[in-house]
């Protein structure tokens, strides 16, 4: 039988039939006078148990050894399948879950879905998107770099700013940010950042950076954050983030 045949009985492309060879799984047959590869039904049957062992989950580059191997105990290598098929099943559980969260909430879907529900709660109160924009990328930023316990970090400290009475407050606060001119009145500027300054105070007292991740903190968030606020804010903007930023990092006064 041609290739077109093999294909069509085993239901599947030539093009596969073609990688099969192309890996050495499954060997590529004499062609005849014409040019024309001639299968057999031996060929047909190793074409099958090769299907069959991928349906089980196991990768191409080990076939050959199972295709190949006499009869004998093939428990650990389901043992192994099982596992892998384990694992796998539940991270699509979690992918699902996760997306539910997204949809739930409205959000966009490169959000930390730990904090779908703060974003959609924000864009209710009224944060404009360009707020909204500069808030979802630090925190995109912030939960690659520290990880999991990052973004319990920042669940909590969002969990703070959500409570009624404090996103009114905040959200007021992001409104003047997103209002101040580049060239606005140093008075104004001073007067924001104060009141920035406050009520940032309030919401991180009492909260620690994941244990390990100082080091992290110093030497690349800072920087990278630095680079944002550049392209992202205008020069009084800027100077607002640095007045709060210097009045949180102060040590307390005695």
């Amino acid at each position: 039988m041609r290739s077109s045949d093999l294909a069509s009985l085993a239901d599947v492309t030539v093009r596969t039939l073609r990688h099969y060879h192309r890996i050495g799984i499954l060997p590529e047959p004499e062609r005849d006078p014409s040019g024309y590869r001639r299968y057999t039904i031996h060929d047909l049957i190793r074409l099958l148990r090769i299907k069959r062992l991928a349906a089980l989950g196991l990768p191409l580059d080990r076939v050959a050894g199972v295709l190949d191997a006499e009869e004998g105990d093939h428990d650990d290598l389901l043992g192994g399948l099982e596992r892998e098929l384990d694992d796998r099943i539940a991270r699509l559980t979690r992918q699902r879950t996760l997306l539910r969260v997204i949809r739930e909430h409205r959000t966009a879907p490169d959000v930390p879905p730990e904090l779908a529900r703060f974003f959609a709660a924000f864009a209710l109160a009224g944060t404009s998107p360009a707020m909204n924009r500069i808030d979802r990328d630090q925190s995109v930023l912030l939960a690659h770099l520290l990880g999991e316990e990052g973004v319990s970090y920042l669940t909590v400290f969002y969990e703070r700013v959500a409570a009624p009475g404090t996103v009114e407050v905040v959200t007021e606060l992001a409104r003047r940010f997103d209002r101040l001119e580049a060239d606005a009145d140093p008075a104004v500027v001073g007067r924001l950042a104060d009141d920035f300054a406050e009520r940032m105070g309030a919401l991180v007292a009492g909260l620690t950076w994941p244990e390990g991740s100082a080091d992290l903190l110093d030497r690349k968030v800072h920087e990278l954050f630095d680079q944002y606020m550049r392209d992202a804010l205008n020069p009084a903007q800027k100077i607002v983030i640095a007045r709060v930023t210097e009045r949180l990092e102060a040590p307390p006064a005695r």
